[in-house]
């Protein structure tokens, strides 16, 4: 790697990106590729643009697989300047820092993957994945469900008009652990078997409004004509006081993740998946669905659910899976970071258990068994699910119909800040909604 502070300018090579800071304003980052993908050899280049505002020290940091690798201050002027310039002989995953010396905790970044299509899960796939689920999810169905529903609860200022539309509040009994709960909605007078069916998978974390079911989102769904479910994650009420799920994330499901287990049967994320099971079986039973089409969507947490589901379920069609975690969680057997929650990094070691457990759960391996059409979107400069995890899982989904995969140099694992990017809005953003469009039309 070479780090350099001699002035340059942009050269004709390198992309402009979007000159709107990311996170520290007077500082901005241009790489030489569209993506940030770049085959072994080829020259890595990327300059920084120093506005007005910008401290006289500032830090470049350089981290591999989320690891810092180096770091120097640098003394910029105005204008543009190249920083970084290297060539990989090999696959690698690199994000470039550069923010005020005075405090490392603020910076822009934009990072790039070497050879993404060679990164492999770090887990072997066990030999009987396939017959695991279908125990489980059988053992499930022998628990006739009992469904209740109950009314739709808007959280919000306005009347909303629910009309012509199918909406409330579903809870269905489990053989373990909390019930599967969430929302759904149709459209009222929708012809039987018209509708393709759209669920919403969520990511981790109980504190938000977000992180649970809302009636606002499935309605929102099922006006693009569909039957909407939004699960509910971990199976805990929705729509409760603040105070409700202050005591969970304080008590019962702090650091749930992480919590300890014996077995296949009590790992936590065993039941999550079971619990999107239960939602699709309750799905398929109504008369509106067209008996083809299954779109699951998620990221993060919700991503990692979406690709589980895929391979586990074999009546899931589509799937949207954004910055996966529950996606090779064994990379730290391959030398990298592995996929959040990190269970099998070296501060989080697993137990002897650890890789005959984590591997049945895993997105990377599981999405092996999908047959159906995948989308799958990764940043660059994701820090909680390294890109090279979720290029691994894209590579092993040998079995697919189709697949597509879209990196962008400057997203980091929340794309909310890439809302008002046009660059993103065009090469990502407007991929996802045709794929998306064209599933459920």
């Amino acid at each position: 790697m070479k780090i350099l502070s001699k002035i340059l300018l942009l050269t004709a090579l390198l992309i402009p990106l979007s000159l709107r800071a990311q996170i520290y304003e007077p500082v901005s980052l241009a790489i030489n590729s569209e993506n940030g993908i770049y085959a072994p050899g080829d020259s890595v280049k990327i300059t920084a643009i120093i506005r007005g505002g910008a401290e006289d020290k500032l830090l470049l940091r350089v981290l591999r697989y989320g690891e810092e690798i180096s770091k120097e201050t640098l003394s910029l002027p105005e204008g543009e300047t190249l920083i970084y310039a290297d060539a990989f002989p090999e696959a690698t995953s690199v994000i470039v820092n550069l923010g005020p010396a005075s405090n490392p905790k603020v910076s822009t970044a934009i990072g790039f993957l070497v050879a993404p299509e060679t990164f492999r899960p770090g887990f072997p796939t066990p030999g009987n994945l396939t017959q695991y689920w279908q125990k489980e999810v059988k053992r499930l169905r022998k628990l006739k469900p009992v469904v209740k529903t109950y009314p739709a609860v808007f959280d919000d200022n306005e009347k909303t008009d629910v009309s012509q539309f199918e909406c409330y509040r579903i809870e269905i009994n489990m053989l373990d652990g909390r019930p599967c709960r969430g929302y759904v909605a149709y459209p009222k007078g929708a012809e039987l078997k018209s509708l393709p069916i759209f669920v919403w998978l969520h990511g981790a974390g109980l504190l938000k409004r977000g992180n649970r079911a809302l009636a606002s989102r499935v309605l929102t769904e099922a006006k693009k004509g569909c039957i909407a479910l939004d699960i509910n994650a971990h199976g805990f009420e929705d729509d409760q006081p603040q105070e409700y799920y202050a005591e969970l994330d304080a008590g019962e499901l702090r650091r749930y993740a992480y919590k300890e287990y014996s077995g296949k049967g009590d790992y936590y994320f065993h039941n999550m998946y079971l619990r999107d099971i239960r939602a699709l079986d309750y799905a398929t039973t109504l008369p509106y669905w067209d008996g083809e089409r299954i779109v699951v969507y998620g990221s993060s947490q919700g991503g990692g659910q979406a690709l589980a589901l895929a391979g586990i379920d074999p009546r899931v069609t589509h799937c949207v899976a954004l910055v996966p975690a529950l996606t090779d969680m064994g990379a730290v057997l391959d030398g990298r970071k592995s996929g959040w929650p990190s269970a099998a990094n070296k501060k989080n070691a697993p137990t002897y258990l650890g890789p005959s457990v984590m591997a049945y759960h895993d997105g990377a391996l599981l999405v092996s068994l999908f047959k159906g059409d995948l989308y799958i979107e990764a940043g660059n400069i994701d820090v909680t699910c390294d890109p090279a995890c979720v290029a691994a899982a894209y590579n092993n989904a040998v079995r697919v119909k189709s697949k597509q995969i879209y990196f962008f140099p400057r997203r980091p694992h929340a794309d909310r800040d890439l809302l008002n990017d046009p660059s993103w809005k065009e090469q990502v953003l407007k991929k996802r909604e045709a794929f998306i469009r064209e599933a459920l039309r």
